[in-house]
């Protein structure tokens, strides 16, 4: 049975606080046994979500993998919005993260393979704030081996480096978002972009990623899709840029891959949650700017801006 929440708790006055005894020891005293019985009752809430979850988990009634990154950024989003009082925002959204990821953790294997071709890339750092300190994570020399991991079942999701134009990047010749736009592991999907709390103790973030696991992206209110396709072998970054907004589609960004021949596999950043069949894809082709085969490979719930992360209103 979960954790029943304690019923004794101290004296206290006419305002709802705790009675303040005038001797500065006894009220130092009070205060510490005051926080005390705080944390019995939030390790309690705890212990009563865990259970919860487990009950959830063996009903049969939930559907789907447990990790569902839409759900968590709805959660995350909530709280920063109703949060009151001098604790950190980001301190609030570390603490659920670890929660979320213990959560996730209690319904079925969970590890993650992270691309991380050489110490201090910083993707670890970024996997281990967004899944917790109980999730295993994995480093992998290649994107090709984050890939094929989680692909194969042995990671339950991967860390992969943000798409860029370099050519010096690693896998450049062969970016490993080209992989899924090819179709070549059908099951996965983009799913969530790092690190979810843009405001940092140390400045703004320059370690950015990408999640892939073997889960369709959900709706999460406010989204961000990836939609790949080729181009002419001549078209210029303004002209694709152009087709895209006719098509009705937002873009964010834009990355192409050029090879030393044929057409231009192309990867936009657009609003909003694409999928398969929206009618913007095919508007995309028809527009006659020699744009084919376009294909979503994924969405993420777009992490808040940093001042959602500034201090609120005591």
């Amino acid at each position: 049975m979960p954790p029943e929440a304690p019923t004794d708790t101290p004296e206290r006055n006419a305002s709802g606080d705790a009675a303040a005894p005038a001797d500065p020891a006894a009220r130092l005293a009070a205060l510490r046994a005051e926080i005390d019985r705080l944390d019995d009752l939030l390790h309690d809430t705890l212990m009563l979500r865990a259970a919860i979850v487990g009950e959830l988990a063996a009903s049969g009634l939930k559907r789907g993998p447990p990790y569902r990154p839409a759900r968590e950024a709805q959660i995350l989003r909530r709280l920063l919005a109703r949060h009151r009082g001098r604790l950190p925002k980001p301190a609030v959204v570390g603490m659920w993260r670890e929660m979320l990821a213990a959560t996730v953790a209690m319904q079925g294997p969970f590890a993650v393979a992270v691309w991380n071709p050489e110490p201090g890339a910083g993707a670890v750092a970024l996997a281990r704030e967004q899944f917790g300190t109980v999730t295993p994570i994995r480093w992998m020399r290649s994107t090709a081996q984050v890939l094929h991991a989680v692909a194969e079942g042995e990671a339950q999701a991967g860390v992969l480096p943000l798409p860029a134009d370099d050519p010096y990047a690693e896998g450049a010749h062969d970016p490993w978002w080209l992989a899924l736009m090819r179709g070549e592991r059908p099951a996965l999907s983009v799913v969530a972009r790092l690190p979810f709390v843009t405001l940092r103790a140390e400045g703004a973030s320059r370690a950015a990623a990408l999640v892939v696991a073997p889960i369709v992206p959900e709706p999460s209110g406010d989204d961000r899709s990836l939609v790949a396709f080729h181009a002419d072998e001549g078209a210029s970054r303004a002209r694709i840029a152009d087709r895209l907004s006719a098509a009705g589609l937002g873009l964010r960004g834009l990355v192409l891959h050029r090879p030393e021949r044929g057409p231009v596999a192309c990867l936009a950043e657009v609003d909003g949650l694409v999928e398969a069949d929206d009618r913007r894809l095919a508007a995309l082709v028809e527009g006659g700017a020699a744009i084919a085969a376009p294909v979503v490979i994924g969405a993420w719930p777009v992490p808040p801006p940093e001042s959602a992360f500034l201090p609120s209103p005591e």
